[in-house]
């Protein structure tokens, strides 16, 4: 019951909108024909914006997605270097102190 209740508030809605627009264009002269032709012209006119306006949203989407990309990968490489950079030294004090350890007890 809800939904036909509000699917008849639709569609006269629409109606309602369709007569203030006729009522407008009435004294223009402007027959049904006429004015569905204008408004599929329109419609196709905004959809073809929309597509292309879209369009150029991935593209800066994928543009950026890229660019995080890189500079993720540059980032962990720079990590990964600092991290072998100090395993090296850790590994050079240990030696040192094992060094110093078997100096002390000789």
């Amino acid at each position: 019951m809800k939904r036909f209740i509000i699917g008849m508030l639709i569609l006269g809605g629409i109606v309602a909108a369709a007569a203030v627009v006729m009522k407008r264009r009435s004294g223009s002269d402007v027959s049904w024909d006429e004015f569905a032709r204008d408004t599929s012209a329109r419609m196709s006119e905004a959809t073809a914006g929309g597509s292309e306006r879209a369009k150029d949203a991935a593209d800066e989407a994928k543009e950026v997605m890229t660019d995080a990309a890189a500079e993720a990968k540059d980032t962990a490489e720079h990590a990964s270097d600092e991290a072998q950079d100090l395993a090296e030294k850790a590994t050079e004090t240990a030696v040192n102190l094992a060094e110093g350890a078997e100096h002390s007890t000789s």
